[in-house]
């Protein structure tokens, strides 16, 4: 979806400045329907054509991720968003970022690979980054379950995990994305900052001890993405079904809460 999105966090790597609340607040549209008609309503053009990094959709790294997976699955592939951590935006081999990519089914490969639509040349150039963004390792690319399990088993430190930058980092974020990928894996496409059932707590970073061996156990049910048995079933326990009320945590617009349609 590279020349249709721009990311948010990435605006001045193209030599943009966004301080429109507007433009910038684009970052919580849901869904790929309201994307693509927020698209052709700035430009007519079919969505083949390239747009200037000013006139596209300002997102955010799920936004491309969600925008290439709704293409290939009209095309008859299969395809899903994957919620985890990229090691392959900083130098720093610790440092693990919360991230989202498209994860597709290769036919002739016989095999699923991740894909990053985020890294475009720009990206790739401005941040150093050498990863093969059409086909990421596991290593480059860390799901939730594998950050969790390298959390809980003393691998790396949970604090190495989420957007230190900003001072969101541990295992409460970890669930997060554990709850955000078993719902992508659903068709359910959450918004980054998006939080329910077992991942609501006030404050949000609350993470109580006997909640942990369930969160074990989802992440062994996210290790095996393709038995959609225990993937569908899981969703639907209440700790974990993305049912009633949702908060989120919008970079721009803070905390609200809403239910979705």
């Amino acid at each position: 979806m590279q020349g249709l999105v721009v990311d948010r966090d990435f605006v001045g790597l193209y030599g943009l400045d966004l301080d429109a609340q507007a433009r910038l607040g684009e970052v919580d549209t849901r869904y790929a329907s309201d994307i693509y008609r927020r698209l052709t309503e700035k430009d007519p053009r079919p969505l083949r054509k390239p747009r200037e990094p000013g006139a596209r959709f300002v997102g955010s790294c799920r936004d491309y991720a969600l925008l290439l997976c709704s293409l290939l699955r009209h095309l008859g592939v299969p395809a899903r968003l994957r919620f985890g951590f990229a090691t392959y935006f900083s130098k720093n081999p610790d440092s693990f970022s919360d991230h989202c990519v498209c994860e597709y089914w290769n036919e002739t490969e016989n095999r699923w690979m991740f894909v990053d639509p985020n890294v475009d040349p720009v990206v790739k150039s401005r941040l150093g980054v050498t990863a093969n963004a059409l086909d990421l390792t596991r290593e480059e690319f860390v799901v939730a379950a594998d950050g969790w399990r390298l959390a809980r088993e003393g691998k790396v430190s949970p604090d190495r995990f989420g957007v230190p930058s900003i001072g969101i980092q541990g295992l409460w974020f970890i669930r997060g994305s554990l709850m955000r990928d078993l719902a992508a894996l659903n068709k359910v496409e959450l918004l980054p900052w998006d939080y329910w059932g077992l991942a609501d707590r006030t404050p949000i970073e609350t993470l109580p001890t006997g909640e942990l061996p369930v969160l074990d156990a989802l992440s062994a049910v996210l290790d095996k993405p393709d038995e959609l048995g225990p993937i569908r079933s899981t969703f639907s326990r209440p700790e974990f079904a993305v049912a009633g009320l949702i908060r989120s945590f919008s970079p721009l617009r803070g905390e609200t809460s809403m239910v979705l349609r």
